[in-house]
């Protein structure tokens, strides 16, 4: 208790007041002590007394020896992690080098003269070998960024066909401008290959390739590949070096990273007759007999951990704090309990922001019963259904790329919404693959045409509505488009736009009680994504953060360029900070609210796994992570998976809506009347994007044939 509260904390960067921290809790520093003094790493594992695979507690040394060279060991390490990142409340190594007055973007590639990507394992040692790949296709996002809203960005990384050049933090505009190149302190123009920046309680040291390699090698998932013990066999830390910073399991491992770094780097010193454990007993007996903590080594462990020699520019200021933290730590025994190596954590989503995710999960559904209590009103597809209206879409692939898929404006990266990304996602839907829900296809569609149209329409509606929402714009994040005068946007417009209010979209009291709504976090800090089409001129991307970072948002100027922040400016909802506003619509069909993020964590990620029903994505927590549906490892499927849920929850579970597929279908409406009523009665579209919609529509059903004479079945040619 006295440790959390007088030592993890950090501190404002705005006032200077000191906080409990968010990140580091004492119940996540126990917990990843306890695996790594009790478990360990490496071919010693199982001997607890070997310092250089165990973070020393006083283990195999008796009496209060042990016990004093064991706190003193877990004081020191603490007073370095409160230094390089409790303090800042951080995960993810941030933005820090000016040069020529401004922040590279390309600092992601190294700061201060180093080129993290180059920092390999020696060649004549027993790391030979054991840095990470070199793989220019990363592309990754940092979680955490300096808490003054005029800091730059977290860092990132991107093969060149992302960012052809980077250019540096405006801080001014309060964006990233790559409009020409500017150059990191090394030279790079460009964050290809440059994803291994420091993370974790260490985040200052914990860099380059070498690092990751051995972290995966012995902790991660080669360990497990290569038949050695690992304490998170599924986490590649050489794809995926930000699950540190934004996996299940960062809450651990932003310490076991420390740890293990702490392990190799200064357990294990035994250079120029100055040997760490050596050092730390002999202090024991002195502090013992009442003298106080020794400077020289709290300076000589500081050197040795950032330089790898005892002899550098010292701390001595952290003298006092190490002396803080040893009086505080009161004798943690050596944990017993060991974890289980059998259920070991799998790999999570990427934190944000991102500009083009990088996997997709695997979906192969095993379903065979139809859902029970499902919100539909439209009868449950069979598989042989799905199968037939999968191959009739599959066979328009080309129309409904080209109508539908394609952005406004010409990109060069992939699009974010792709075919394939829509039909593995569609085909999950309609078979019946997520507990109660289903996207309507048709049912019975193998011999009656009129089943098999209504399943087409409800396909081209869903694409129509997606295509004007984001499709066309290329866009995942909602953007700021509520401007105060035609000119002023507020920054608080990510708490809502045009009136509403994303934190009041509440859930049913019958909804409430399943647990399907999302808890409001004031401590959430999240920042949208960049468009990949977005105009110099627009607002900068919706962000959300505690009022001990944000005390009061501003606006942005559409006349000047410039976003204001020198006092509150109130949206449309007379909201003035962006505390808890981290419910912004996102992926094709914008979902946004508590409400709805509640559903897609009850339907599709962690509170399905908990609650034991099946979960497509386990490892994603859309209350405590929402952002994974723009920039995370499973964001080109998430885009998509969303939007169907969403259309399942929104429009399909209306009964007036089946009612009108069916007057459709049977030709007794017109398509213009029926997507007006869509967007009318059930979508609530103002005015420009009813119109849209409606020429999507029809785009959507020529590029499906559904207004021709005659459609293909399995048994020959059916009539319309």
């Amino acid at each position: 208790g006295s440790l959390e509260n007088e030592m993890l904390q950090s501190k404002s960067p705005l006032d200077g007041t000191m906080y409990q921290s968010y990140r580091y809790h004492f119940d996540d520093f126990m917990e990843s002590l306890r695996k790594m003094s009790d478990i360990g790493f490496g071919i010693n594992s199982e001997d607890i007394t070997d310092y250089t695979s165990h973070f020393y507690i006083g283990q195999g040394v008796d009496g209060w020896l042990g016990s004093n060279s064991g706190k003193l060991n877990i004081a020191l390490f603490m007073t370095y992690a409160i230094e390089m990142s409790i303090l800042d409340d951080a995960c993810d190594e941030h933005n820090t080098q000016k040069v020529n007055g401004r922040y590279p973007v390309s600092n992601a590639c190294g700061m201060y003269g180093a080129s993290y990507q180059d920092m390999v394992c020696d060649d004549d040692g027993e790391d030979k070998g054991m840095e990470c790949p070199l793989d220019a296709s990363q592309s990754l996002s940092g979680v955490t960024r300096a808490s003054d809203y005029r800091a730059p960005q977290p860092f990132k990384c991107a093969p060149k066909s992302q960012y052809p050049i980077t250019g540096f933090w405006d801080e001014a505009r309060l964006e990233e401008n790559h409009k020409t190149a500017f150059t990191n302190q090394i030279g790079r123009i460009d964050v290809e290959g440059c994803c291994w920046w420091g993370r974790g309680v260490l985040r200052k040291v914990t860099q380059g390739r070498c690092f990751y390699g051995q972290l995966n090698y012995h902790l991660g998932k080669r360990a497990a590949t290569e038949g050695r013990p690992s304490l998170y066999p599924k986490i590649d830390f050489c794809e995926f070096p930000e699950a540190v910073c934004a996996s299940e399991h960062s809450n651990e491992l932003r310490w076991v990273s420390g740890m293990f770094y702490w392990i190799r780097q200064i357990q294990s010193h035994d250079e120029d007759g100055w040997n760490y454990m050596e050092k730390i007993r002999e202090q024991a007996i002195e502090l013992e007999s009442g003298a106080a903590l020794d400077p020289k080594l709290v300076t000589a462990v500081g050197c040795v951990l950032k330089t790898g020699s005892v002899d550098c520019v010292p701390d001595e200021y952290l003298t006092e704090r190490a002396s803080e933290v040893l009086a505080l730590t009161t004798g943690p025994q050596r944990p017993t309990e060991s974890p289980t190596l059998t259920s070991p954590p799998s790999s999570s989503p990427t934190g944000f922001p991102i500009v083009a995710p990088t996997e997709t999960p695997t979906m192969d559904p095993t379903a065979t019963n139809p859902p029970t209590g499902a919100p539909n009103t439209l009868d449950w597809p069979s598989p042989q259904d799905v199968d037939l209206i999968i191959r009739d879409i599959e066979e328009q692939r080309g129309l409904i790329e080209e109508q539908l898929l394609t952005p406004r404006i010409k990109i060069d990266d992939e699009n974010l919404y792709n075919f394939d990304m829509f039909m593995s996602a569609l085909k999950v839907f309609a078979d019946r693959s997520i507990d109660g829900l289903y996207f309507y296809v048709g049912h019975g569609v193998a011999l009656n045409y009129a089943r098999r149209k209504r399943g087409l329409i409800n396909v081209a509606a869903f694409l129509a509505h997606s295509k004007t929402l984001a499709v066309h714009d290329s866009v995942c994040d909602e953007r700021n488009t509520d401007g105060l005068e035609g000119r002023y946007h507020p920054l608080s417009n990510s708490c809502g736009q045009y009136g509403k209010m994303y934190q009041n979209m509440r859930c049913t009291p019958k909804e409430l009680e399943k647990g399907m709504e999302c808890p409001p976090d004031p401590g959430m800090q999240i920042s949208a994504v960049d468009e990949l089409t977005g105009r110099e001129d627009d607002p900068p991307p919706f962000f959300c953060g505690p009022k001990t970072y944000f005390p009061f948002t501003g606006y942005y100027d559409g006349e000047t360029k410039q976003v204001m922040n020198d006092e509150p400016f109130a949206n449309r909802g007379g909201r003035m900070n962006v505390e808890a506003c981290c419910w912004w619509g996102r992926g094709a069909a914008q979902v946004k609210g508590v409400c709805m993020y509640g559903k897609l964590n009850y339907y599709l990620g962690a509170k399905a796994k908990k609650d034991g029903r099946r979960s497509l994505f386990p490892t994603v927590d859309f209350c405590k992570n929402p952002q994974a549906i723009c920039s995370g490892k499973y964001s080109y499927s998430l885009m998509w998976v969303t939007a169907l849920l969403s259309w399942v929850e929104t429009v399909q579970s209306r009964g007036i809506f089946s009612e009108n597929l069916d007057r459709i279908a049977d030709g007794k409406m017109g398509y213009e009347e029926f997507i007006d009523f869509l967007s009318d009665e059930v979508l609530g579209s103002g005015e420009d994007d009813k119109r849209e919609t409606r020429a999507n529509f029809l785009l959507a059903v020529d590029a499906l044939g559904l207004r021709q004479t005659r459609q293909k079945s399995i048994t020959g040619d059916a009539p319309n």
